[in-house]
């Protein structure tokens, strides 16, 4: 009896382990296999409403920089309607919506509707825009500062970057 009980169990247990050995060794089964959490490439605790409102900003600024740099065109209203919803984005730190951030965000707004209604000197005030995001990020976000000087147009009065 101990013989026939040993005979069925040593190819169960080979099969177990068999199964658990080579169980997620290809690509789909690893990702089944994985839990199901998304890590992002920039934040690995998520991203933020504001966060990810700021980059889309971020490309749509170097869209508007190209329009402007080519006399192709200008900033959009679109662009200022989307920085207007900084005032209400949820941020990643909630301390962050202080009546200094609303006062820079409003002057942003600001620079962006003079350069939306000034056709003689789009680059001035383009980078006027950029100025008054790299004054708001000095003091509540210094990380993208290098990136968003990049955004400043050359021989502007402003000095460009």
């Amino acid at each position: 009896m101990k013989d026939m009980n040993t005979k069925i169990l040593i190819p169960i247990f080979i099969g177990i382990f068999s199964l658990l050995l080579f169980s997620c060794n290809n690509e789909e089964e690893k990702a089944t296999c994985s839990a199901d959490v998304k890590v992002s490439p920039i934040n690995p605790n998520g991203d933020s409403e504001l966060a990810l409102l700021m980059r889309k900003m971020y490309d749509d600024a170097d869209s508007i920089k190209k329009l402007i740099t080519n006399n192709e065109g200008n900033i959009t209203e679109e662009y200022i309607k989307e920085l207007e919803r900084i005032h209400t984005a949820i941020p990643t730190d909630k301390k962050v919506k202080t009546p200094e951030f609303e006062a820079y965000t409003k002057l942003m707004v600001e620079e962006a509707n003079a350069l939306f209604s000034n056709e003689t000197n789009k680059a001035e005030g383009f980078n006027s825009l950029v100025n008054r995001c790299v004054e708001c990020h000095q003091r509540f976000c210094p990380g993208p500062i290098d990136k968003i000087k990049k955004l400043s147009l050359p021989n502007s009065s402003e000095g460009g970057a």
